[in-house]
């Protein structure tokens, strides 16, 4: 690894990442980033989200090339990466999750793609799970319809369903404008992302990227996705550790993001639809945990259900629609 470089050096690539205790991960991506590094100037900026764990000590001892700003506190996926972005020096900006890996020569396609093509504001990559499982790392803006097919296709993929692989892949082979990208591996350019006002704050997590990347199209930017280059993504590292509060969250950010495009009338439909989906839960999941206290069934998963619809429902009846 090289020096850090200095204030005055130009630099055409700045990559953030976000590390909330996942310094095996985070390290792990660093490392695939110089394996596979560009041949363009850049920089790694590590944002560490108030971890509190041994993280910083030993991204700092093992990396000393990177950038690391400490939050202090949890602020969140979205406000984490704008502090990233606003101490970001290059062109072009890549934000990418602390469980990635990079691939090959894929940053130097990305950035030669966004240099080839001035109307493309963002740029996300082929996304593959651990297991090499295609990931649907792009889409449509969410609504009823899109977001049924889109469980779908996620579900048959999760099958290993090589049908529906093989179509995905074949169908966006070539670069393809889409409505969104996932945040998980998002190169932009600095100028889209300032012009869409960054990520919102207001999402503490999911849901910032498709709102990112709405805002960007509505100022005529364009959204591709290019299966010309290829990420490892593990995902939901950091979520798997309090899922009850993630799916929590997941909901809260999909309440907001309603509000925001699709007015009262989007909110009114979605919380109804949530409503009669967690109340049935509620009272599914309230009857098994009340057999298992019964029968002494030590096994915690139909009470964590019934917490998750219990929450779900307080939400749904709190009329703050912002997550923060």
């Amino acid at each position: 690894m090289k020096r850090l470089p200095c204030p005055s050096d130009p630099v055409t690539l700045s990559i953030v990442s976000v590390n909330y205790e996942t310094p095996e991960y985070t390290l792990q991506c660093i490392r695939s980033i110089y394996t596979n590094r560009p041949r363009c100037s850049f920089e790694v900026i590590v944002i560490d989200n108030g971890s509190k764990d041994h993280s910083l000590e030993l991204i700092r001892a093992q990396a000393p090339n990177v950038i690391c700003i400490e939050t202090g506190r949890n602020l969140g996926f979205s406000q984490a990466n704008n502090l990233g972005i606003n101490n970001a020096r290059g062109n072009f900006v890549l934000l990418l999750n602390s469980d990635t890996k990079i691939l090959d020569n894929s940053l130097d396609r990305m950035v030669e793609y966004l240099i080839a093509n001035p109307g493309v504001g963002a740029l996300g990559p082929r996304q593959l799970d651990g297991e090499g499982k295609l990931q649907l790392a792009w889409g449509r803006f969410p609504t009823l319809i899109t977001e049924a097919y889109r469980k779908l296709i996620h579900y048959k993929l999760s099958m290993n369903d090589l049908k529906i692989r093989d179509y995905l892949e074949e169908k966006y082979a070539k670069p393809t404008e889409v409505d969104w990208i996932s945040g998980s591996c998002l190169m932009a350019r600095k100028e889209a992302l300032f012009d869409a006002g960054l990520l919102d704050n207001h999402f503490f997590m999911y849901f910032e990227d498709i709102d990112l990347c709405h805002q960007m199209k509505d100022r005529g930017w364009q959204i591709h996705y290019n299966a010309d280059m290829t990420v490892l993504h593990y995902g939901g590292v950091t979520a798997k550790r309090n899922m009850l509060n993630v799916l929590v969250e997941y909901r809260r950010s999909q309440i907001y993001f309603t509000r925001k495009f699709y007015g009262l009338r989007g909110v009114l439909f979605l919380k109804t639809l949530l409503l009669i989906k967690y109340g049935a839960n509620f009272v599914r999941w309230g009857v098994l945990s009340l057999l298992d206290k019964m029968l002494r069934n030590p096994a915690k998963e139909n009470f964590v259900k019934l917490l998750l619809s219990k929450k779900t429902i307080e939400l749904i009846f709190n009329r703050k629609t912002s997550p923060a």
